[in-house]
Parts: C-alpha cells; sequence; structure tokens
C-alpha cells in the first residue's frame, strides 16, 4: 500500500515538474509558447460553442454555397422605412450562380395586406438592379465598390482536433521556420487575464502544409501577423493582413474562445468598412450569430447595421433567421427587416439574369459615389420617374 502511495507521489510530482518546465521554457522561448498556445487552441479551444464555426462544416460552407450555385427562398418583412410609414412584406425566391457572377430573385410584395406586384432583383459583377415589371419596367442600378461574388478559400479539411495530430510534425518543424517576437504590447482583460503580443513572419514558401489546407498556392512573399497569447498560453486574438488576397482588408480572430470575427477594409476617400460576427454559443437549438456592421463616410457620416443570423441544417440545405436587422444613419433609424427561410445547393444552367425583363445596359444606372454624395437629388430624380410612370 505504501509503495502504492510512493508511485502516485512520484508520477504526480514527475507532471508538476514536466509543467512547469514547460510553463518556464514558454515563458522563455517564443516559439515554445506559440506550440503551446495550437496545442491548447486545437484541445480546447475548437470544442467551445462560443468558437466562431464551432461544429460548421467550413469546407463544404465555403466550396457548395459561397463558391457554387444556390437556390433560397423565404418571407421577408420590412417595417420603419424612413419618410415611407408603412409595413411591407414578400415572398421571396432566387438562385445565385458563383461562376457566373449573376444572381436572380423575384419577390412577390405587399404594403400592408395590398398586393402591389411582383419586384426582380438581379446582381451581375459589381451591380445591382432592381426591377418592376407591373409598373411599366421602372428599373434602377447600382453599381458598387464591391466585389459581389467574392471567392472563399477552396478549403481541402475542416478545422478538427484530427487535423492538428496529423500535422503536430508540420508545426514543429513551421514553428521552427517562422520569425517571432514579442512587441512589448500587451492586452489585460476586465478579469485580469493579460495577453503579450507576438509579431510573426511567415518566410515565402514556408508553411507549405497551412496553404494546402486553405486550397492555395504557396504565397510568394512573406506573411505578417500578430497574435496576442495570454500568460497561461492560450490564443486571446489573432490579426492578419489580407491585403495581398482582399486590397486593404485586415481579418482579425478575437476572443480566448475565438468567437468574434472582425473584418476591416479600409476605401478610397478615407473611408471604411467594418463587419463584425460574434458567435453565441448558449443558443440552445440553432447556430447563432450577432451581426455589427459600420460604413464610415468622408463625411464623417456612420452608418450601423446590426441583428442577429439564426441558421440550421434542414432536411434540405440550411434554414436561415435574419432577426431585427436594423440600419441607422447616426443614431437615426432608417429602417429594419426581417428574414426567415431556407438556402440550398442547386444546379444553374440558364443564366439568372436572363429572365431580367427588358436588357440589363438599358436601365438608368447611378455610381455608388453619386448616390452617397447626393442622395437627395437621387431621391427626387426617382419620384420623378414615378410620376412619369403614373
Amino acid at each position: 500500500m505504501k509503495k502504492g502511495i510512493k508511485v502516485l507521489i512520484i508520477i504526480a510530482s514527475v507532471i508538476v515538474v514536466l509543467t512547469v518546465g514547460m510553463l518556464v521554457a514558454a515563458a522563455v522561448n517564443p516559439r515554445v509558447k506559440f506550440l503551446t498556445a495550437v496545442t491548447r487552441f486545437a484541445t480546447e479551444t475548437l470544442q467551445d460553442p462560443n468558437f466562431i464555426i464551432y461544429d460548421l462544416d467550413f469546407m463544404g460552407i465555403c466550396r457548395d454555397y459561397m463558391d457554387g450555385d444556390i437556390e433560397f427562398e423565404g418571407d421577408v418583412i420590412a417595417g420603419d422605412i424612413q419618410e415611407f410609414g408603412y409595413t411591407s412584406s414578400a415572398k421571396v425566391h432566387g438562385v445565385r450562380s458563383f461562376a457566373m457572377k449573376e444572381l436572380g430573385a423575384e419577390a412577390a410584395a405587399k404594403v400592408l395586406f395590398i398586393d402591389v406586384g411582383e419586384v426582380d432583383f438581379y446582381a451581375k459583377d459589381k451591380t445591382l438592379y432592381m426591377m418592376i415589371p407591373s409598373f411599366d419596367n421602372l428599373a434602377y442600378s447600382l453599381t458598387t465598390n464591391t466585389d459581389l461574388f467574392m471567392k472563399a478559400p477552396m478549403l481541402n479539411d475542416n478545422l478538427s482536433l484530427k487535423w492538428f495530430k496529423d500535422n503536430i510534425g508540420n508545426f514543429i518543424e513551421f514553428a521552427n521556420d517562422i520569425d517571432i517576437r514579442k512587441s512589448g504590447e500587451v492586452l489585460e482583460d476586465e478579469n485580469g487575464t493579460i495577453s503579450d503580443e507576438f509579431l510573426i513572419t511567415i518566410p515565402q514558401g514556408k508553411g507549405e502544409f497551412i496553404w494546402q489546407f486553405l486550397g492555395m498556392d504557396v504565397p510568394d512573399y512573406d506573411i505578417n501577423l500578430s497574435m496576442y497569447i495570454t500568460r497561461g498560453c492560450q490564443m486571446r486574438r489573432v490579426k492578419v493582413d489580407l491585403g495581398n488576397v482582399v486590397e486593404n482588408t485586415v481579418l482579425t480572430v478575437d476572443g480566448t474562445s475565438m468567437g468574434l470575427c472582425i473584418l476591416e477594409t479600409t476605401l478610397p476617400d478615407n473611408e471604411k468598412t467594418t463587419l463584425l460576427l460574434n458567435r453565441r454559443g448558449d443558443y440552445r437549438y440553432a447556430s447563432c450569430i450577432d451581426i455589427l456592421g459600420f460604413y464610415n463616410t468622408k463625411d464623417n457620416e456612420v452608418y450601423k447595421l446590426n441583428g442577429v443570423l439564426v441558421y440550421d441544417e434542414a432536411e434540405v440545405g440550411y434554414d436561415v433567421k435574419l432577426k431585427r436587422m436594423k440600419l441607422f444613419k447616426d443614431d437615426e433609424l432608417i429602417g429594419q427587416m426581417y428574414f426567415d427561410g431556407n438556402v440550398h445547393t442547386t444546379k444553374i444552367t440558364v443564366p439568372p439574369t436572363s429572365t431580367a425583363p427588358i436588357p440589363l445596359d438599358s436601365v438608368k444606372n447611378y455610381e455608388w459615389e453619386e448616390l452617397r454624395d447626393n442622395f437627395q437629388g437621387v431621391k427626387d430624380d426617382v419620384m420623378e420617374d414615378v410620376k412619369e410612370k403614373l
């Protein structure tokens, strides 16, 4: 009995010594700290319901939905629309082809309980179109500064503990290849947890297993990123400059649960857009993400969009709800919208814009800058067109 207790004490002592040794090594050697943080991410964060892509087939979403052909349908309700004053609704059905870079949708619209006819929506390349066939083909288009069909990563796997286990050797080699140094910047959370910033450079041609995972060619340039790691070797914040892939864009994944995703893009004229997606792991019946978006204009006006995305796997595709989507200009409510529907994969052989009642190039077009700089003038122009149709 005494011999067994001694063995347990020895084993416990060895575990304590090894643990302390690893913590000391991590404190002294940033490469060890990086590897320990990766290990904690693989064994802990991936299992956290607050992780931004927890329990999600992200590879399938990217390949089949973001880079594939989809069909969507559902009910839309819009209210509190500035200078309109009526609640409107519509049954929407549409398709989108990534390969063709086109979208087409129909909406059977109602104002209050009165049918007002069909409204058609289209998108092609960087331009959005709206047409009302029953109103003598009243139509407008808006050319944006945004790629409406941006390609998603062609992932070859999902983030999983198995993937990390299969690549233990690659991570050890990767830790020796990267340049990693402590910047001196620290981040202190409300609970007193302190994280140190490490500046990491992935040299050109290194980390091939990561690029293979992402479905990308090995970059012919260095990759720079910032990583905050707690004193207990847990990832706290990862910030990556995506400028070589998406111009003037920075991606940040934040929180010890890695549950907050922030996408920031700097636009011409010193404007900026920011999109925040925050996973809510406490939502019981489906996956839930809080959405918050900002558009800062050159005139120091701020447009804000907030709401909730709820999605769940259905018999076909995903059931999707957009709840309490509200748009503000500064602190003034412009309107709000609710969507309840389904999105699923399909096969599109006919261009979605081919059903347009009039040729797209004949539609009156506005540039985004024109709408931004002279919104009242554009609105007056539309009202004149409506009067003519009447």
